[in-house]
This record gives structure tokens, sequence and C-alpha cells, in this order.
């Protein structure tokens, strides 16, 4: 979390020194860079924090960043792929993979020149079983949640039907149904 807010406090002084620049100027070359150049270095450093931090980058075997041939080692091939598209936001390449039966969803990505994919976020519902590193999984309790991530919850996007552990922008969101989590997702929710 402290290497999130480090990053994001560099990107923030560097944005505001604009070389001399106009801020019509700058806001300019920072519209014309986030269409032409898309950002993969920040996304890279992203998904790593988040697989990096304790207990924010997976459940139960699967961890953000793993690759597509652990994946199917792990839970064979996918009921269902989506189509893979380019998201604007990181300039990668991303496909949802749907474990139904199991109650699993994985977005994996690549760059537009690697065949190897890894995973960028998972969400989980019933019926799977896995746990986060604390031991909380679908069926956990609202109260359960709270208690064993106390310190590191983030107060501005929680409220009663969720809880959001570490950042939208790298952590887990437990969402609730009367009081017990029925949907459970590790990434990042926001760039």
């Amino acid at each position: 979390m402290k290497r999130i807010l480090a990053i994001a406090g560099i990107a923030l002084f560097i944005a505001s020194c604009n070389s001399g620049k106009t801020n019509e100027e700058a806001a300019i070359n920072k519209d014309t860079a986030a269409v032409t150049a898309p950002d993969t270095a920040s996304h890279n450093v992203l998904k790593d924090t988040i697989a990096s931090e304790p207990d924010l980058g997976g459940v139960g075997d699967l961890t953000i960043g793993l690759t597509q041939t652990k994946v199917t080692e792990l839970l064979g091939q996918p009921d269902s792929k989506d189509k893979s598209e380019e998201w604007g936001a990181d300039g990668l390449m991303h496909q949802d993979w749907m474990y139904k039966a199991k109650g699993i969803t994985l977005n994996m990505d690549s760059n537009k020149n690697l065949a190897e994919q890894t995973i960028f976020s998972i969400t989980i519902t019933s019926p799977c079983t896995y746990k986060t590193k604390k031991n909380l999984g679908i069926g956990s309790t609202y109260n359960e949640v709270m208690a064993a991530y106390e310190k590191d919850i983030d107060k501005s996007f929680t409220d009663k039907a969720t809880i959001t552990v570490g950042s939208v922008y790298g952590g887990i969101i437990f969402s609730f149904r009367n009081d017990k989590a029925e949907k459970i997702f590790v990434g990042a929710a926001a760039e």
C-alpha cells in the first residue's frame, strides 16, 4: 500500500512540473500521451505491487500475475472465454476466463506481442471455496471481514454492502448480501 501511495505521489509531482509550459500546453501534451502511449509500465508496477502486498494479491492458489499455464494446471480449461479486447487504460489485451461450476472468473491480460496471459483480476462467487490468507471467503460475515482487515480498510469505498481492503486501485473488495460475502474481487477495480 505504501508503494502505491509513493508511486501516486511521484506521478502527481511529475504532473505538476509542467517544464515551463502553459496549463493549456501541459493539458494537451498529457491528453496526447495518454491516447498515443498507454502506460503499461505503471500497469505492471501496480500489478506487481498488488501481488506482493500481504493478503491483497489472491485467493486460494490463485494470485495476481499467475500465468495461464499455471492457471490451467490448477483449474483446467475454462468453461468459456470472452473475446480478447484491448483496454485503453493500459494498452494490454484483456480476456475473461469463466469457470462457472467453480464460481471463478479471471480477467487475463497480455501484451499484444506475447502469447502468455497472466491473471489481472480474480472474482469469486458461490460455490468457490477459496479463501484469502486471513481465511475469509464466500459466506464470511461483514463483521468477520471488518475485524480481520480493520487496519487496511479504505473507508471511503466501504459501506454496509461493500468492504474495500487496500484500495480500488489494488486490493480486495468484498460484496455482501444479508451480512454474508457473496462476491470477492481481487485486483485493481480502477486505474
